[in-house]
């Protein structure tokens, strides 16, 4: 009786074990960062390192964010699905929500092919700290306690996808740009996303 609970007792630990075990397998299959359950992969320079994702101030959930040379920064985030919008449309609601800041110049905005996928690019040149474009919301740019404005340069990429656009935004002193650009094309040269569920959209 006594052997028969030990060993009893004894195949339900190897059990528990071995459950165990598989568990910790199962999980270590899983996505473990906010990047790779968004089905993205990129390598930055080493010059840029990562930073709390709740640091900047972005219209969407900040999936990563980065620290780069001469205070430039780099937000990953997602907005909401958008069914039915093209990368064209992207492009043009992008330009016109920053078209309402104070001395904003857009220099660029324009659809191209980027990690085999249709993106929209919005480049634009607005008073800010260099890292951020200075809030606005009296009409004029406003300083933050303890900084000036200068010219600051934001680069803004959109790729649509089912579970919600993903946009990279650089944002650097102008004057940093030249020096900040190659940086900017090598990380999107790197960038990877995993296979989208999206359907396509019809127009009746």
């Amino acid at each position: 009786m006594a052997r028969a609970q030990f060993e009893g007792a004894l195949g339900t630990i190897v059990i528990t074990m071995l459950l165990a075990i598989a568990a910790l397998g199962a999980s270590g299959c899983q996505p473990s960062t906010p990047l790779q359950r968004a089905g993205v992969e990129l390598r930055l320079p080493n010059s840029w390192r990562p930073v709390e994702a709740s640091i900047p101030l972005v219209p969407g959930t900040v999936l990563s964010a980065w620290r780069g040379p001469d205070g430039a920064s780099l937000v990953l985030f997602r907005t909401l699905p958008s069914p039915g919008v093209s990368t064209a449309m992207l492009v043009e609601g992008l330009a016109n929500r920053l078209t309402n800041l104070p001395e904003l110049k857009i220099v660029a905005r324009r659809t191209e092919k980027i990690a085999d996928e249709s993106a929209s690019r919005v480049e634009v040149i607005a008073p800010g700290t260099g890292d951020a474009l200075a809030p606005s919301g009296v009409g004029t740019p406003v300083a933050p306690k303890g900084k000036t404005l200068e010219p600051t340069r934001q680069v803004t990429i959109g790729i649509m996808r089912s579970s919600g656009p993903l946009f990279l935004s650089w944002t650097m002193p102008e004057s940093a740009h030249a020096r900040i650009a190659p940086d900017i094309e090598a990380t999107l040269g790197s960038l990877k996303l995993s296979a989208d569920t999206r359907q396509p959209s019809y127009s009746y």
